[in-house]
């Protein structure tokens, strides 16, 4: 999803009534910060820690058995410490074959969704293999996923006694390709041509998260629930990220910088808006210091508490984001390592940017500034000393299988084909 697509950005092509709603209601982050591509920022907001520790850099394919390294402690695991239902409805992506990998044995009591990267939206398929499950069970269903999810995610929500808070992770495999919509919504946008397939894909989540506000409201929830929405990367180049140079796998900040609100009435002022740097791992120790559960109790975490930031106006936490080890903000001044690529973003020159002037880097100061560059590679040099080796990148045996998730194989295999073949 592009930077100026919702209509709290200044978006106009699609209608985001109920994404504006959290924005309007609540506190804008105009400077909040993800990795630029999707499973490493899954893993940051998890872990509360950066990428090049947490294992997920590099994301899963189609074919990996990795995962999220297996020390890493989520914040599902500690907000269930101290009496949270965690629910996780959507898009895991951080291993999706190894059982010690998946959702449940992750800190979440219930999960319905996909394990990879990438479904069709009515098959639920990726290729060749089944991913959608409940519970550790594949799931063989007709249905468009991200009404499936929004539904998922109300009957959570129904069925909740209240004896204990809640924690729901939903992230929707919508507006990531393929872009597919039904076909009411795709003839809404047909006029954009090869653009208005994600643009109907946007307004089905809209309408989705409406579905999930309106849950909490039934329930008498909605104003005692702190809300959050945002994205796990950059747009890509059938989108615009507004004036922010780059797109998705770019560290430029486009790539990296992203929509984002919270609403909870009476905590945080409706209608406010803060322009600190913050990112994606600073949700977790938020999070954790609001539910009253411990932060220090796994590994050091990246992230810092920045509830004064988001609900009283105050400064930011950090004066620090290791977008990677290529890459580094530090203060207003932001160092592109030259060499730097990831992905789709190839073999940068060095670069050097005044991010609080130029936010839209424009102007390459790595010339004019040596003493700059040369205390940004410091800082890069120091933090290399604290990176971790991912998971060996191996290729799940004898792929293709029936469906993820190597135990789900095994004893629902069979039972998957007769269903598929069913299904045709």
């Amino acid at each position: 999803m592009g930077w100026e697509q919702v209509g709290f950005n200044g978006g106009e092509e699609v209608s985001t009534p109920h994404i504006d709603r959290i924005a309007d209601e609540g506190v804008k982050l105009t400077q909040f910060y993800v990795q630029p591509v999707c499973s490493p920022t899954r893993a940051c907001l998890l872990t509360g820690r950066y990428a090049w520790k947490n294992g997920m850099e590099v994301r899963p394919t189609a074919e990996s058995r990795h995962g999220m390294l297996l020390d890493e402690r989520t914040i599902a695991e500690a907000l269930r410490e101290v009496g949270y239902d965690t629910w996780m409805v959507g898009k895991w992506h951080l291993g999706e074959w190894q059982r010690p990998h998946l959702p449940l044995q992750r800190g979440f009591d219930h999960h319905y969704g996909h394990y990879s990267a990438l479904i069709d939206s009515f098959t639920h398929m990726r290729g060749p293999v089944l991913d959608w499950h409940r519970n550790g069970r594949p799931v063989v269903e007709e249905g468009y996923s991200t009404f499936l999810l929004a539904g998922e995610a109300e009957r959570l929500i129904e069925r909740h006694a209240g004896r204990s808070p809640f924690f729901l992770y939903l992230p929707f495999n919508a507006v990531h390709g393929p872009h597919q919509a039904p076909e009411e919504y795709l003839a809404k946008y047909a006029h954009l041509g090869r653009r208005g397939p994600q643009r109907a894909q946007l307004e089905c989540m809209d309408q989705a998260v409406g579905r999930v506000l309106q849950a909490l409201e039934r329930k008498g929830l909605l104003d005692s629930t702190l809300v959050m929405f945002t994205n796990d990367n950059g747009g890509t180049r059938i989108t615009s990220n507004g004036p922010y140079r780059g797109f998705k796998s770019h560290y430029h900040e486009g790539g990296v910088r992203v929509p984002a609100a919270m609403r909870w009435p009476g905590q945080i002022p409706a209608g406010s808006a803060s322009d600190e740097m913050l990112h994606v791992v600073d949700l977790f120790p938020t999070f954790a210091r609001l539910a009253g559960t411990r932060i220090d109790s796994g590994l050091p975490l990246d992230g810092r508490d920045a509830w004064d930031a988001i609900a009283h106006a105050g400064p930011g936490p950090r004066q620090e984001v290791v977008h990677s080890l290529e890459v580094i903000r530090a203060g207003d001044w932001k160092l592109i390592e030259e060499g730097a690529s990831y992905y789709g973003w190839r073999n940068q020159p060095l670069q050097l940017f005044n991010i609080r002037q130029d936010p839209y880097e424009e102007t390459n100061l790595a010339e004019s500034h040596p003493e700059k560059v040369a205390e940004l590679r410091a800082r890069l040099a120091f933090h290399r000393k604290s990176a971790r080796e991912p998971e060996q990148l191996e290729q799940i045996p004898g792929y293709p299988p029936v469906v993820y998730g190597e135990v789900e194989n095994e004893v629902f295999g069979d039972q998957v084909k007769e269903d598929l073949a069913a299904r045709q």
